[in-house]
């Protein structure tokens, strides 16, 4: 029976039973992580511009990176005294619960979605965006983490793809609800519920979700054979001399330290930065947009929820018959060297046509590169790794590294703004020549980064095993 299913989805892939087993587990988690996920980005987002303005979102970014600085030193902490399992339940039931908490300060009538004034002086807001900041380093992050850590190269080749297309899934359905939900014509917005409380119901449901996640690793845990959760070979023999030595606790710093140490390291951070820079960029323009065209709070949520059921739609077909397709014939190498050639493309197109719709569609369309072609290639990167880079590196990446190339993209708009108007020649020339030279450097950090994971992973070694 479970075995027709996973034929029918897709998994009929050149893998033996327990590796098809444990992506099958590992796809319906990733399910629920990125179905709560979609909700949880869209409604940060959406709940800081409705409470404190979308024209402060470039301050509260520039002031996340800040913020998740303690949190990222606690997490390092964490993994030296907790399994790779037990982080993802704690993070898991953290923001499961914590979204309950603040679905009900929702209903504040000074504070909270009843006062439709927004100000800067209203602390929910901040408190909300900067706390659900560090969903993708805690929660997404680490899933990915324990995947990486008990995945070959060769079953991530075949199997992330799998992944992708799961949690796009996940993404559909929770992004079509919350659509359905605040589209008043609708069967689920004919409900007459209030927006304040549609607001509410969404963000319990999606923390519940997000809840789930852990339980059904616990199925592959109990299910899955010893062996088949060893990961890499070369990583899980050096982490086991460690153990028997006694220096798997390695402190706060190590992943920092690492990710200097290592320009491999480095190559997946820079993957990452170059992405949020021009990400950051489209998407303040693209919630200023519309916001201003919306006619009141629950057709903007809608509308924001509209676009991330399209990009996850069109995600789902690219990660079955693009990524797949194009991983298994071009490789790792020539792939991660596409990322940003497309990109350029898309930018290329922005800045000649530059409107409102070309806006949409560019930032879509990153979005769907990015979570369909881009990120299972560069989570694959971090099999040939050690447990600190995977975990403590990688959070490092994700939190502090991930909210600075935010803050860099903040601070690029920010000053092309103060010296050039909107739309003007100058104005479109600055932003031509900073795209020009995001995408150059980006290239060639893909071509060698792409260039030294071939090379590790065929002479078996494990980058941070030195």
């Amino acid at each position: 029976m479970k075995e027709s299913f996973l034929h029918k989805i897709g998994l009929s892939i050149d893998l033996d039973k327990q590796e098809k087993e444990k992506i099958f587990w590992l796809t319906i988690a990733f399910f629920c992580v990125i179905g709560s996920y979609t909700v949880l980005k869209e409604m940060k987002d959406v709940l800081f511009a409705q409470i404190v303005g979308a024209q402060y979102l470039y301050k509260v970014k520039f002031l996340s990176m800040f913020f998740l600085l303690p949190a990222t030193l606690l997490y390092a902490k964490l993994v030296d005294y907790l399994s790779r399992f037990s982080l993802l339940v704690f993070y898991s039931l953290l923001y499961g619960l914590g979204g309950i908490a603040i679905s009900y300060y929702l209903q504040d009538p000074v504070s909270g979605l009843a006062n439709t004034v927004p100000s800067p002086d209203r602390t929910l807001g901040w408190v909300i965006y900067l706390f659900y900041e560090g969903v993708v380093p805690f929660v997404v992050s680490v899933f990915w983490s324990f995947a990486n850590s008990i995945t070959g190269p060769e079953t991530a080749k075949k199997g992330y793809t799998i992944l992708i297309a799961g949690s796009k899934i996940g993404g559909m359905v929770t992004a079509g609800f919350a659509y359905l939900l605040f589209m008043p014509t609708s069967f689920l917005g004919s409900l007459g519920w209030s927006s304040v409380f549609m607001h509410q119901f969404l963000l319990v449901s999606s923390s519940l979700l997000l809840a789930v996640s852990p339980a059904i690793i616990y199925v592959l845990l109990q299910t899955a054979s010893k062996k088949s959760l060893h990961g890499y070979q070369a990583s899980y023999e050096y982490e086991q001399k460690q153990e028997e030595e006694g220096t798997s606790e390695t402190g706060m710093l190590s992943g920092l330290l690492m990710l200097f140490k290592h320009p491999y390291i480095l190559g997946i951070f820079g993957m990452m930065f170059f992405y949020e820079l021009v990400n950051v960029v489209l998407g303040i323009q693209r919630t200023v947009l519309l916001q201003s065209v919306a006619k009141d709070g629950a057709s903007f949520t809608g509308e924001m929820f509209k676009q991330r059921f399209w990009m996850h739609f069109i995600g789902l077909v690219l990660s079955f018959f693009g990524t797949r397709v194009l991983i298994k014939r071009l490789g790792e190498h020539v792939c991660l060297i596409l990322i940003p050639l497309l990109t350029g493309a898309l930018l290329t197109y922005f800045m000649f046509v530059y409107n409102e719709h070309a806006i949409m569609f560019v930032f879509m369309a990153l979005g769907m590169l990015n979570y369909a072609f881009a990120s299972p290639l560069r989570e694959a990167l971090y099999i040939p790794t050690v447990r600190d880079i995977r975990f403590k590196s990688k959070a490092w990446i994700e939190s502090f590294g991930q909210r600075f190339a935010k803050a860099c993209g903040s601070g690029v708009i920010g000053t092309i703004q103060s010296v050039a108007i909107i739309g003007s020649p100058i104005y479109l020339t600055m932003f031509s020549g900073f795209f020009a030279i995001t995408v150059t450097l980006w290239t060639i950090v893909a071509y060698l980064l792409g260039k030294k994971y071939v090379s590790v992973i065929k002479k078996g070694q494990a980058i941070g095993a030195e």
